[in-house]
């Protein structure tokens, strides 16, 4: 469909079910743009289900009961499908060189003139002519939109705006099945005999989509997208090609058995849903269950692909995603074949929304570790690859598809139950139900196989490439409490003080920081936060963060556990996840995997997450801002709103405060989590050591509370609470 075809807007590295809140929502929602954007999207992708259902049993009606109807299905399709194929990789190029807001409304006012037209065509030709041009606009509509898209929200809101725009875009097919029913139900009842809407009925459905584009181009008018620079011709030709770009993609994929494995899978999922749209017309007819009968079973399916698309989350959290995606596509090929072999409407409406079940859980599933698993560098290119894949896929079942059908005959439908079954069924095994068996054959085949190959891709993984090794602690006595946060949160001084509470309740105790607690780690750490170094790249960042927490876990981290001591760590994995993993779009799963590999598996007992406004915390830093710091107040607030939802994933590990506390106020809650956590009795007000000393010159002033993984205020070196020998604390 062409507002389906215009996928997720700027994939990042989040998953799609990463835990967005209902008030990230509700601030998106707040967005006037985002929300008109939203509203054009709906009314644009409900009409276009109830256009493309229209279409099909318009190109039937004009065809009549021969041999030929289901060829000019496929006609039809391929036609919906050969635009997007070949301008999709160069429509970008010309939607950068014209105003993209324009584009929008022209696609949309263009699409709805045509559209309102191909209700009084009685000739194939003319029909297919029209769906050329609809989708030609549509696929510089769909660039545009995805260019458009980014300018109207926060990066730290594109998670939960791709949700939205997966869910209004997808979650509209079983409302726009209801409807194209109920408007050819309506046509039916109400227009006067002799009338052409008596005689063309599924007119009124095409003509609510035309009426949605035309809807949705004034609420496009209303977007506020700027300016963007116009890219020159030299610029263009400097530019990597488009078809170069896509070679680089498939090589990608090619190069990597996970990714090739979810395309692959996802391919034979659009073959059956390929085959599923170019003969579901057919099918509703052998039913014998009236002309609405076609919308009745699109909005079963549809449904059932809503409420996978929604479980997907709940699933995901007990169940690998990667070994939740093949029994998805075999759920779906499973629901296929019994929908295709059921004499009756009512019992594949039941048959059919499992099938959309596991469509809908394949779908958001794949693309979400596709998401994760692709190479920033390369993800434009890789999606690029991934659509057109998918296309490829498509076209091949819409023009095979009908192709077997014309070939092997269409079923008569049963007229009285008197007819008499065929073989063992009460009506005929014709070209249709053997067809949509054999496609459904082909997704579970493709489900056992993708299954193996992940599974198989997967253990190589955890095995040759980021398996723990041998682990660091063999018996661990020690405890390990992290303070994340983002900048200016404070987590010095509340360390300082910690320090001192576990101190007098007899415990050992060593303060560190990341990068950094090791020589080692504090060259990495200037490599990595001096504004005037070398250039580093995203991924050669995250490495050089995961080499000095190496070094720190065997050095410093590791020993200190093993001899029973509470190590108090200024930052660790957590940031890395969010800072690299996050905001630099590398992806948390990736990120996690690297560091739990380096750090061998050595885990936090506790993470205190010191909770600060970004603005604020800025606010309170002094001096030069390093490299991280001076990334901006958009960066920063990704990275706040990332630390809250991996604190909401897994509260049992995280104590979130609000660092907006008087500083006495927040000790105390932290201590007495921290003392619960040893099994020492909570100490009661008051007890607390006098006030830290001032800070030496180097360090910041306490209530500036520098508190990233670069913070100059911790010590460059573990300190730990009483060195032997002297019995003092050495910096």
């Amino acid at each position: 469909m062409s507002e389906g075809r215009a996928g997720v807007a700027n994939p990042g590295g989040e998953t799609l079910s990463g835990g967005v809140s209902a008030a990230d929502y509700g601030e998106l929602f707040r967005n006037r743009d985002f929300r008109n954007l939203a509203l054009a999207t709906v009314t644009s992708a409900l009409g276009d289900w109830i256009g493309v259902l229209a279409i099909l049993a318009l190109t039937v009606e004009i065809m009549g009961p021969t041999r030929a109807a289901p060829f000019a299905l496929g006609a039809v399709m391929a036609a919906r499908v050969i635009p997007a194929m070949l301008l999709g990789p160069v429509a970008g190029v010309f939607v950068d060189r014209w105003n993209r807001k324009r584009v929008l409304i022209g696609a949309d006012i263009g699409r709805g003139l045509v559209m309102a037209l191909i209700p009084f065509t009685d000739e194939l030709l003319t029909l297919l002519l029209a769906t050329l041009v609809i989708e030609v606009l549509s696929a510089l509509f769909a660039p545009a939109k995805d260019a458009v898209f980014p300018r109207l929200v926060r990066r730290d809101q594109l998670v939960a705006a791709n949700q939205v725009n997966l869910i209004v875009t997808y979650g509209t097919l079983p409302l726009g099945g209801v409807l194209y029913a109920a408007f050819v139900s309506l046509a039916v009842a109400v227009a006067p005999p002799e009338t052409f809407l008596a005689n063309r009925p599924i007119a009124l459905a095409i003509w609510f989509n035309a009426l949605s584009f035309l809807i949705s181009a004034p609420l496009l008018a209303r977007l506020r997208v700027g300016h963007a620079e116009r890219v020159t011709h030299v610029q263009h030709v400097e530019a990597p090609g488009a078809w170069t770009q896509l070679r680089e993609g498939l090589a990608f994929i090619t190069s990597h058995p996970i990714i090739r494995a979810l395309i692959v899978g996802v391919m034979i999922a659009f073959v059956s849903a390929g085959v599923v749209m170019s003969l579901g017309e057919l099918f509703a007819r052998i039913l014998n269950a009236g002309p609405e009968a076609f919308g009745t079973l699109v909005a079963a399916v549809g449904t059932g692909l809503l409420v996978g698309l929604v479980a997907s989350g709940p699933l995901t959290a007990r169940i690998d995603k990667e070994r939740l995606f093949a029994p998805g596509i075999g759920l779906a090929g499973a629901g296929l074949i019994a929908s295709a072999l059921m004499p009756r409407l009512d019992l594949a409406l039941v048959t059919g929304a499992l099938m959309g079940l596991g469509a809908g859980v394949a779908f958001i599933v794949g693309y979400t570790v596709l998401q994760e698993r692709t190479v920033d560098a390369l993800r434009g290119r890789t999606f690029a690859a991934f659509h057109s894949g998918v296309r490829v896929a498509i076209l091949g079942a819409t023009v095979a598809g009908p192709l077997m059908v014309g070939i092997l005959g269409v079923e008569q439908p049963i007229r009285e139950p008197a007819a008499g079954p065929v073989g063992f069924y009460p009506y005929q095994l014709g070209g249709v139900r053997l067809t949509l068996v054999i496609a459904g054959l082909l997704a579970v085949v493709g489900a056992v196989l993708t299954d193996r190959w992940l599974r198989r891709s997967l253990d190589s993984a955890q095995a040759l490439e980021l398996g723990p090794g041998n682990a660091v602690l063999e018996v661990r006595h020690g405890r390990l409490v992290v303070f994340e946060g983002g900048d200016g949160a404070g987590k010095s001084t509340q360390i300082r003080l910690l320090r001192k509470a576990i101190e007098r309740a007899g415990h050992e105790t060593l303060v560190t920081r990341e990068p950094g607690g090791t020589d080692l780690g504090e060259e990495i750490r200037g490599l990595l936060l001096d504004p005037a170094g070398p250039a580093l790249g995203d991924r050669a960042e995250a490495l050089l963060y995961a080499a000095a927490r190496a070094q720190h876990v065997d050095e410093v981290i590791a020993p200190a556990l093993e001899q029973g001591a509470v190590v108090l760590c200024d930052r660790y994995l957590d940031s890395s996840v969010v800072y690299q993993g996050v905001a630099r779009g590398l992806g948390k799963e990736q990120i996690t995997e690297l560091n739990t590999w380096a750090t061998a598996g050595v885990r936090p007992d506790l993470v205190v997450l010191l909770d600060v406004d970004p603005s604020v915390g800025l606010g309170r830093l002094a001096g030069d801002a390093d490299r991280l710091e001076a990334a901006g107040l958009e960066f920063h607030r990704t990275v706040n709103s990332a630390f809250r939802r991996l604190a909401d994933l897994d509260p049992e590990r995280y104590l979130v405060v609000d660092a907006g506390q008087p500083v006495e106020e927040l000790h105390g809650r932290i201590r007495d989590a921290v003392l619960t956590l040893l099994e020492v009795e909570a100490e009661p007000p008051g007890l607390d050591d006098d006030p830290p000393p001032p800070p030496p010159p180097t360090e910041r002033l306490p209530e500036q509370s520098p508190t990233d993984a670069h913070d100059e205020a911790a010590p460059t070196r573990p300190v730990r609470a009483r060195d032997a020998g002297d019995g003092q604390e050495h910096p």
